[in-house]
């Protein structure tokens, strides 16, 4: 037998490249599971959270709530994306389900940046608005409309090139996932519409937006506590002015009782005396209203509001950590390991970080995880229909 004429092939005749990177794709395959059940704990909890706590039931924490629902299902997903990526023929199961899972999967990760606008922009009208101005924004119609905008709009951009053909959805083999397909012109080229839609609509517009929304925050805490620090340095003035003024009057004054009492003579004077004594803080209270009344007030940069709104900022800045990683592997190739997904790695690691900085950075969301994990619910457990009206107790949850 001529050896010659036979060949080593890889296991399951795999062609080498996809035989190669089968290891790494299993190790990749551990990260997302550890990433899917870390994400799916995290913000069922943070869903709770508003479940059983009626203060957390506000207009900011509806558009955190919707966050935490779009990245669960996300994690959701992740199985099925394993499924594929360690999968050495293809596409196991039936080609509906990978096409689900595609929708599914560019929905999700699309709504969550355009709820970290939502939300960047929820911040930004409580903060620069008045309460009744607010209120009027975020009625519980307007906040329907605005969370069925935040889910229409990833939702259109992967359905509307699959209805028109412009795109297919399946199993790619390429990356070793469910995705989408571009289809082939006739000279050979790939329609780009879906890829155009989505590097704009769920990459460079919502973060541009999301850059716009807290650099406005931040200008108006800035000249906010500066102009609180200016009227508090001028109100310390005058009150000393003010008080030195009333120490020269008080003192004259108790001068000429004493005077007075003294004319009148007798043990009587010790007994006036004493009561003028101690009639001093009484009297220079009443004469002196404006420096007993006036006191500096609380800079905004050091309330709950402000420290809520950073909070938010992590969030925002957390995506963005996991999205130029994706964003520069997605442009250099050479980057990575040819056959193994991993800018996913990257990017579905955000659907972990939202419960992670709520848990540990919001301080009604902390308190409340506490209280859960030591067995104190104070909260009924029941789901509200409805959402309360932005009130000045909103404010700050």
């Amino acid at each position: 037998m001529n050896e010659s004429n036979f060949s080593i092939l890889p296991p399951n005749d795999e062609p080498e490249g996809d035989y190669r990177s089968i290891g790494p794709r299993r190790w990749l395959a551990a990260w997302l599971g550890s990433i899917a059940v870390v994400a799916f704990f995290g913000n069922t909890l943070v869903i709770s959270c508003v479940i059983l706590y009626p203060k957390l039931r506000t207009i900011t924490n509806v558009f955190i709530t919707s966050l935490a629902i779009s990245d669960l299902l996300v994690s959701l997903t992740i199985p099925w994306i394993i499924v594929g990526l360690v999968s050495t023929r293809g596409w196991p199961l039936p080609d509906e389900t990978c096409i689900l899972v595609a929708v599914l999967r560019f929905t999700c990760s699309g709504s969550s940046v355009w709820h970290l606008v939502t939300i960047g922009t929820n911040r930004m009208f409580l903060i620069t608005t008045s309460s009744a101005t607010y209120r009027k924004i975020y009625s519980r119609v307007n906040t329907a409309i605005i969370l069925f905008i935040t889910w229409l709009i990833p939702f259109s951009v992967i359905i509307v090139p699959y209805a028109i053909g412009a795109t297919r959805l399946g199993y790619d083999d390429g990356p070793h996932m469910c995705s989408d397909l571009e289809e082939i012109r006739p000279d050979g080229t790939e329609y780009s519409i879906h890829a155009y839609l989505a590097g704009s609509w769920l990459t460079c517009i919502p973060l541009c937006m999301v850059l716009c929304v807290y650099l406005r925050i931040y200008i108006y805490i800035r000249l906010h506590v500066r102009k609180q620090n200016a009227w508090s340095t001028g109100q310390q003035h005058r009150n000393t002015a003010v008080a030195t003024v009333s120490a020269t009057v008080e003192d004259a004054g108790s001068t000429d009782k004493e005077g007075a009492n003294d004319a009148k003579g007798g043990s009587g004077s010790n007994t006036d005396g004493a009561q003028v004594q101690s009639n001093q803080p009484t009297e220079r209270s009443a004469q002196n209203p404006i420096a007993a009344a006036t006191k500096p007030p609380v800079k905004k940069g050091d309330t709950l509001e402000t420290r809520i709104t950073k909070n938010t900022f992590y969030v925002v800045l957390g995506f963005f950590m996991c999205m130029v990683p994706y964003g520069i592997i997605i442009l250099d190739h050479n980057l990575g390991i040819k056959g193994t997904p991993l800018p996913q790695a990257f990017l579905l690691f955000n659907v972990c970080m939202n419960p992670l900085i709520y848990g540990t950075k919001h301080p009604h969301f902390r308190g409340a995880i506490r209280n859960i994990f030591s067995g104190r619910i104070s909260g009924p457990l029941v789901m509200s229909n409805s959402v309360a009206t932005a009130s000045t107790d909103q404010g700050g949850t």
